[in-house]
């Protein structure tokens, strides 16, 4: 009996060391990385957009309603760009990036450096032939804000803008027609604030869009297909690079205008999206009225503004990076027709 105590005692023991033994073999199990999580790009490769001139995500000249980046809920992420037009005339640098919130929030910032070259000296010509000057006339004479000659004038400014998803889901929503909506706002500061006041625009101003999204996923001939179209609230001339507002013969004119964008997508395959952009723009008279001697007519040909158009490839090689190739039309600018050429474009997600 005893003996049979003592055995069972033992067996008890054995078995209660090895059970602790094999809970100290247990690996507890890893937290959560929540950097990871927060900071991952969740979204469909090409569905954060690409970047618009004014830093927003969306096609090259047309916000779209999609957050930038590829955040989906609980995420945080951003997006640098880099864009280069190649115009006849002129050339438009322009860099920034944005930082997007849950796929809900975008904040983004862009400068933009519009570089006038020898067109500058053209420029100057045109406004001696319209004060009635000799064409010999020395650059000098013109007011310091008009002297736009020199081959290295650049009309540069920054934007900052808000960019809030308010309904729907242009990617998920597959079963509803109703698209993604957002609402927009950017601020311009125009850093050449002498020549913009001598031309009779503010150096600064505000733009405000309603814009709204569609993907679907089985569209075109079973392909995503996009459609965007956008309405924005603005009085800026050329997109703010030549100020906003204009004149009028009771003084400023400041008012608002409400312009109509449009975009279309079509995925070719996962990582190539063509496609085309529309931006109609407002038209404000610079300088003076068209009535006033000298200065009207001067004012007249520099207020001609067309609208702005685009045919773009994007191509995605992998969810960090985009590169664009577009064709950009963008009509009359400071008096000079046929602004079209090459626009190219980088962003890189993160």
């Amino acid at each position: 009996m005893k003996h049979s105590i003592i055995k069972s005692l033992v067996t008890i023991s054995a078995a209660m060391c090895g059970g602790h033994a094999y809970a100290q073999s247990i690996a507890p199990e890893p937290a959560p990385n929540i950097a990871s999580q927060a900071f991952g790009m969740g979204g469909l490769i090409t569905t954060g957009a690409v970047t618009a001139v004014g830093g927003a995500a969306g096609g090259g000249i047309v916000p779209w309603a999609l957050i930038g980046g590829y955040t989906t809920q609980d995420q945080v992420g951003g997006t640098a760009f880099y864009t280069h037009v190649f115009l006849r005339n002129y050339q438009l640098a322009t860099y920034g990036g944005l930082f997007a919130l849950s796929d809900r929030v975008e904040l983004s910032f862009a400068h933009q450096d519009f570089q006038l070259g020898s067109t500058g000296s053209a420029l100057d010509g045109k406004i001696f032939n319209a004060l009635g000057l000799p064409a010999n006339t020395p650059e000098s004479a013109l007011p310091h804000s008009l002297q736009l000659g020199g081959g290295n004038y650049d009309l540069n400014q920054d934007i900052i803008g808000v960019k809030v998803r308010l309904y729907g889901n242009a990617v998920y929503d597959q079963d509803s027609l109703i698209p993604q909506i957002a609402v927009g706002y950017e601020y311009h500061h125009n850093e050449n604030q002498s020549f913009i006041r001598t031309i009779g625009t503010r150096p600064a101003g505000n733009e405000y869009y309603l814009a709204a999204t569609k993907v679907w996923l089985n569209g075109l001939f079973g392909h995503y297909t996009m459609l965007t179209a956008t309405l924005d609230a603005t009085n800026a001339v050329q997109n703010g690079l030549l100020g906003f507002g204009g004149v009028g013969v009771d003084g400023p004119k400041n008012g608002y205008h409400i312009e109509p964008e449009f975009a279309a997508g079509y995925w070719i395959n996962n990582n190539i999206v063509v496609g085309g952009e529309y931006r109609l723009m407002p038209h404000y008279q610079l300088v003076a009225p068209g009535n006033v001697p000298g200065y009207g007519p001067l004012g007249s040909a520099l207020s001609k503004t067309s609208d702005w158009k685009d045919l773009y490839v994007a191509y995605f090689p992998v969810k960090y990076l985009s590169l664009t190739l577009a064709y950009a039309d963008l009509g009359t600018i400071a008096s000079e027709k046929n602004q079209n050429g090459v626009y190219l474009s980088a962003t890189a997600s993160f």
